[in-house]
């Protein structure tokens, strides 16, 4: 006994002397949930927003609610909401808000059969719409209808016959100049207040005509330098601001440019996001066993996280930034379609796995779930708010708690 209370004197004398480190685990700790109880239109909560007069945002699969930290308001498509679904909020520098569907814009279809049946009808007879837009059931995403714009008092909807390149808009982003820029199914438009106007994109050489999967922009970020990155259906593509040039890099294996129409792959990239070390991180929407859905390009290689307990995901829909540099993944693992075949219909449902929300702090990944006070391990996306609390948008509700680095 005498030994070993010796021992332990000895490593607390050399932990206060000579700064020896000792070991924390990092914890998420939830202070509450507000859900519809509370005064939210849903509890399916995709998207979280603290604007710059303090209020909450929350986009869910049914409107979209404000809480002012006492009362809550709830605004629908009755009240001039483009639509119900909201998976995107955004504020320019003026201070109007913008809502749109995001990539979460097909949240009500995940984990439901769809119905096949059309298969068997003539293409003469199908209904189709607009921009290539397919009849519900056949798209991958819902029919969106455009971009709202709200200034506090009424909203006012963009669409393509305002000159926004497409109806499904992704992702939001707002220069130095107070440009805004949009990420939509069908190109990058600009907004300068008044018009619109939209990029083409050339392909690689000077060609003018690209996949279409290419002009699927699903996120937008831009690089210190000031030029833009656009992530897409099919990869990433860079453009230079001041040459307007772009080169478009596949994400299959060392992020190099591909010079031939033919080496364009499918990527289904969710979200782009620059750490800060400068860092180009992705995150996919994939099926692979073995790949998490997150890479990483430092400028001259591109590193696949694969799948591990910390990771036990493939499709990644949400990367998040926090004030500390932690880095926020949201998905969930897919697992192979199954087909239901039955006399009367045909269907095909896409199982997933939920399993939380992981955090990357430069060396390592960690996963949080319910276990950690989550109300549900289906978390859509992660938002700080200005007092350093962290919002999580659940389809059990907004969970709000604080994070708790290792380093003490």
């Amino acid at each position: 006994m005498r030994k070993q209370l010796h021992a332990i004197w000895f490593v607390v004398f050399l932990s206060l002397n000579w700064g020896v480190s000792v070991a924390y685990t990092a914890e998420l700790k939830i202070e509450k949930t507000l859900t519809q109880t509370d005064g939210l239109i849903s509890n399916n909560v995709l998207a979280i927003f603290e604007d710059s007069h303090g209020k909450m945002w929350f986009g869910t699969t049914d409107g979209i609610t404000r809480y002012d930290g006492k009362n809550f308001q709830t605004l629908t498509t009755e009240d001039g909401l483009a639509q119900d679904t909201t998976g995107l909020i955004f504020e320019d520098q003026r201070g109007m808000l913008w809502f749109g569907g995001g990539v979460l814009s097909d949240v009500s279809e995940r984990g439901k059969p769809m119905d096949m049946s059309w298969m068997e009808t003539p293409l003469s007879e199908l209904d189709i719409t607009p921009h290539n837009e397919a009849p519900e059931g056949i798209t991958r995403q819902i029919r969106l209808k455009g971009v709202s714009r709200y200034d506090g008092e009424k909203f006012r909807i963009f669409t393509t016959v305002d000159g926004l390149a497409g109806d499904t808009v992704t992702d939001i982003f707002e220069d130095e100049t107070g440009t805004l820029w949009f990420a939509t199914g069908f190109g990058v438009s600009q907004y300068d207040g008044k018009t619109f106007s939209s990029i083409v994109m050339n392909g690689p050489m000077g060609m003018n005509i690209l996949p279409e999967s290419w002009n699927e922009i699903t996120a937008i970020a831009q690089d210190t330098a000031g030029n833009f990155w656009f992530g897409s259906e099919a990869g990433i593509t860079y453009y230079n601001l001041k040459t307007s040039d772009f080169r478009h890099f596949g994400v299959d294996s060392d992020f190099s440019p591909f010079q031939e129409m033919g080496e364009a792959g499918t990527a289904y990239i969710t979200d782009i996001q620059f750490d800060t070390k400068e860092n180009l991180w992705m995150s996919q929407d994939g099926t692979d066993e073995k790949s998490s859905g997150i890479r990483r390009f430092d400028g001259k290689k591109l590193t696949t996280f694969p799948q591990s307990k910390a990771l036990p995901m493939n499709s990644v829909n949400n990367i998040r930034q926090d004030s500390r540099g932690n880095l926020w993944f949201t998905g969930v693992k897919k697992l192979p379609p199954k087909m239901n075949e039955t006399e009367d219909s045909i269907s095909r449902t896409f199982p997933e796995v939920e399993s939380g929300v992981r955090v990357y702090n430069g060396k390592s990944f960690q996963n949080f779930n319910t276990d950690n006070g989550l109300p549900s391990n289906r978390v859509w996306s992660v938002f700080e708010d200005s007092h350093g609390k962290l919002w999580f948008a659940t389809d059990a509700g907004a969970a709000v708690g604080v994070y708790l680095s290792s380093e003490k």
